[in-house]
């Protein structure tokens, strides 16, 4: 999976802004994406407008685009992930010459150097990896759009290096060029290698072709040993059918003699502590993953558990399961434990429960379910005691989801229990909202 937008810990993830309002309690902090309205004109009358067009409030396709334009672009993308996923445009079809106007490397370098201020340069950069992002979603999950999915990563990269360029010549963007630049060589990196890792989705042959043409101009933005596994990419790749050609300009722009950009070699000792820093906070991170225990069937879906902290609900697909440790601010280690189910333009379902090494003094359990149902400012919220454990649910509204949440003190832990549905679906799930916190059972496993 591509590493380099979703992991800037300052900007997202894409959940973190604009998804799960449980994430709001855990983190006391959530961005969400400006989002736009359709559009009230008719669309012109010279052009039959496709479904996406006519319904979502996108930048014309006919003049060039702004910064500013990207950043509309990726404001509807975030509304079509909850709303219409199906019409996240393709290269092929009714939307692909506004598609091919947003990955066009010539526009979007074109954009990039009209754009004069840092700070908007940056917005600009969010704004594409979010759009990124959301199409790695695609192909590497559900197995979708990797056509898409390389041609924006492309655009990204080369958006990545007009802003590198720029940082570069400031001293004081010293702490955003050293993210960036990783950012950018292990993009390039995750991409070839998706594309050996999942050859029918992400083609080996196409991602060839689509990065031979920049290699040259993102190979000095690397480290010697960052080039030397974009060789080892390259010799794997050829062991399948890849125009030679291809294969023949990313070796030459990743040739060991290669000389880095100035400020890459003389940043390269701090360069490398970043790199090993966000290496071992990936590792910390797929480490978490851990397999949920299937208990058994129940009402036509499927209970699951956290197999070593025995708590489950009712799922109608497995989810996923993580196990993540951290230190808070006062020193006192946390593990947090998560069963979570995410189906786009569906219901989203998460279980969380965090237990501290240590209480906080003077502070009950009761305190804390109480703080978190204050954090994410439930309505009307009412006593309710699950299998022995007390808490407080209530639900959560707004312009575009509707939630139901039960938070409960179990044991040292403390459970938070969140199923989200779009606003416009919130009347018809209302039983399946009622199932599924009604679902969650602390304790034992049930057998």
């Amino acid at each position: 999976m591509i590493a380099s937008p979703s992991l800037a810990p300052r900007h997202r993830s894409l959940a973190a802004r604009r998804g799960l309002v449980l994430l709001l309690a855990l983190l006391a902090a959530c961005r969400r994406s400006a989002e736009t309205s359709p559009p009230t004109a008719d669309a012109p009358a010279h052009a039959a407008p496709s479904e996406l067009r006519a319904t979502y409030d996108l930048p014309a396709d006919e003049a060039a685009w702004t910064a500013h334009d990207y950043q509309q672009a990726r404001d509807v993308f975030v509304r079509l992930e909850r709303e219409r996923p199906d019409l996240l445009p393709r290269l092929a079809g009714p939307d692909a010459a506004w598609m091919q106007r947003l990955v066009s490397l010539t526009d979007i370098e074109a954009a990039a150097r009209r754009t004069d201020d840092l700070d908007l340069l940056g917005a600009f950069h969010l704004a594409v990896a979010d759009i990124l992002q959301l199409y790695t979603g695609r192909a590497l999950g559900p197995g979708d759009r990797g056509p898409e999915y390389l041609a924006v990563a492309a655009a990204f990269f080369v958006l990545s290096r007009v802003r590198l360029e720029r940082l570069s010549g400031d001293d004081a963007s010293r702490d955003a060029f050293i993210p960036a630049r990783y950012h950018l060589a292990r993009g390039v990196h995750d991409v070839l290698a998706s594309a050996l890792s999942l050859p029918a989705v992400v083609r080996p042959a196409l991602a060839a072709a689509t990065f031979a043409p920049i290699a040259d101009r993102l190979a000095p933005w690397f480290l010697p040993e960052e080039r030397d596994r974009i060789l080892d990419l390259a010799d794997r790749l050829a062991a399948v059918p890849v125009a030679p050609a291809d294969l023949g300009a990313v070796r030459t722009a990743f040739a060991p003699d290669r000389e880095p950009a100035p400020r890459v070699e003389a940043l390269a000792e701090d360069i490398r502590e970043h790199a090993e820093r966000q290496e071992q906070l990936l590792a910390a991170v797929a480490a978490g993953a851990v397999e949920p225990l299937e208990v058994g069937g129940e009402g036509g879906q499927v209970r699951w558990a956290f197999p070593d902290a025995g708590f489950s609900a009712v799922f109608p697909r497995r989810p996923n399961a993580q196990r993540q440790g951290l230190v808070t601010a006062d020193g006192v280690a946390m593990t947090t434990r998560m069963l979570a189910l995410k189906l786009p333009g569906d219901a989203s379902r998460l279980v969380t429960c965090s237990a501290r090494a240590r209480p906080i003094a003077g502070r009950t359990p009761a305190d804390e379910v109480r703080q978190i149902a204050d954090t994410m400012h439930l309505e009307a919220p009412r006593a309710i005691e699950v299998g022995g454990a007390r808490g407080l649910e209530g639900a959560l509204t707004t312009d575009r989801a509707h939630a139901l949440v039960r938070v409960v003190a179990v044991g040292d832990s403390t459970c938070v229990v969140v199923i989200e549905v779009p606003l416009a679906r919130a009347r018809e799930s209302a039983a399946e909202l009622r199932r599924f916190v009604d679902s969650f059972r602390p304790g034992p496993v049930p057998r």
